[in-house]
């Protein structure tokens, strides 16, 4: 009787953690926004009668323990369907996997699972971020009055998600200059509920500001997707 290799071993465990605890569905559409964007129709049985939150997260499977996490726009749990949205950047697992995206294909996924959530009627939010928190902003913007700062670096690809997902009061800054900018929402309305997304070091920056001119009067949330020369941020 041959004894199973440890690749063999492995393998068979990825498929039982996925069998358990992951959901199948079917892509049903991918929608290019600008060069930069993809937006991703997910459905299936599986999401079905699913609770869900805005704010809460998906993460996709790639196979062989790599995986990305995505933001839902929103949840249909009565037609099985959610939709997120992919920003290309770099020769990324996720980048390849949208580009290659088509409809009919398969996608497992663990979630959605709490990631960012709001307090129950909380309003005005103001959220920082950059292209990776735009599927964030669509998802919060259905529950509360939400004010934006997003450090861009195409401007006009950002312009078409936001006009495309009808996103409003988003303001855009150059990358690194979103401290100043968010010092102008938060002084007009200190008592903002604040939301810290996108690069860990960008974070960072304005988190300092809010310290040092005291604007964090509201309830904060923050959430890093990314910093350079890391992987497995969410």
């Amino acid at each position: 009787m041959d004894t199973p290799t440890s690749p063999q071993r492995a393998g068979r465990f990825e498929s039982a953690l996925q069998k358990w605890f992951t959901r199948s569905a079917q892509v049903l559409a991918v929608e290019p926004i600008g060069d930069s964007f993809r937006l991703v129709t997910l459905g299936g049985g599986a999401l079905r009668n699913v609770a869900w939150t805005p704010g809460d997260k998906l993460q996709v499977q790639f196979g062989g323990w790599v995986q990305r996490t995505y933001t839902p726009i929103d949840w249909d749990a009565t037609n099985g369907r959610t939709r997120i949205l992919v920003y290309l950047h770099g020769d990324a697992p996720g980048t390849r996997w949208a580009r290659a995206l088509r409809a009919g294909d398969p996608c497992v996924f663990f979630g959605p699972r709490r990631s960012v959530r709001l307090a129950p009627g909380a309003s005005p939010v103001v959220l920082f971020g950059d292209e990776t928190s735009l599927g964030l902003a669509a998802a919060l913007s259905r529950q509360a009055t939400l004010h934006m700062l997003c450090e861009v670096t195409a401007r006009a690809d950002v312009l078409a998600v936001i006009a495309h997902l009808g996103l409003e009061h988003v303001r855009l800054a150059a990358r690194g200059e979103g401290a100043a900018g968010m010092a102008a929402l938060l002084q007009a309305d200190p008592m903002a509920d604040i939301v810290l997304t996108g690069q860990a070091s960008a974070i960072q920056q304005v988190t300092r500001m809010l310290r040092e001119q005291g604007l964090a009067s509201g309830q904060r949330h923050s959430k890093a997707y990314w910093a350079a020369g890391k992987t497995g941020l969410d």
